[in-house]
């Protein structure tokens, strides 16, 4: 949807361009054949760098919609190696599930102890990497949107 957005505003101003264009040089063409080249209301020898200038913001502008500024991927890797060993292992197992899990099931896939998941889910809350959800005897655990684009 974005995408068709930003085509069409390229279009928009490239059709734009080309309307300054087709009419500034119908104008000039009348000028001249008139018999009045100095009497134009922008002379000819800032008419071309006019046009020329007018061409590079219209050309930088449609660039810029075109060619949007990608975000590098970056190795999730290194996100985590910069957890601790259990934490790792927990953001390992939260990230292989889709970003979503109980706490619950994470005590089972990591084999840690229901303490040892609970303060890392504690620390890692307070960090905003991952949000806790009550749901009856159990949390449902969802990891940070901002932190998830790193892993796909």
């Amino acid at each position: 949807m974005e995408y068709q957005k930003k085509f069409i505003i390229g279009m928009i101003l490239i059709a734009g361009f080309v309307l300054i264009i087709g009419i500034s040089s119908f104008y000039v063409q009348m000028q001249i054949d008139s018999g009045n080249v100095c009497g134009c209301l922008i002379p000819i020898t800032l008419f071309i760098p006019f046009l020329g200038s007018v061409g590079l913001l219209i050309g930088t502008l449609v660039y810029y919609f075109f060619n949007p500024f990608h975000e590098e991927n970056i190795d999730g890797n290194v996100f985590l190696s910069l957890f601790e060993s259990d934490e790792m292992k927990v953001m390992k197992m939260l990230i292989n599930s889709g970003g979503k899990a109980s706490q619950a099931r994470i005590v089972r896939e990591t084999n840690l102890s229901k303490v040892k998941v609970f303060r890392i889910l504690e620390k890692l809350s307070r960090k905003d990497v991952v949000s806790k959800e009550s749901l009856g005897k159990t949390n449902n655990v969802t990891v940070n949107k901002k932190m998830m684009k790193c892993f796909r």
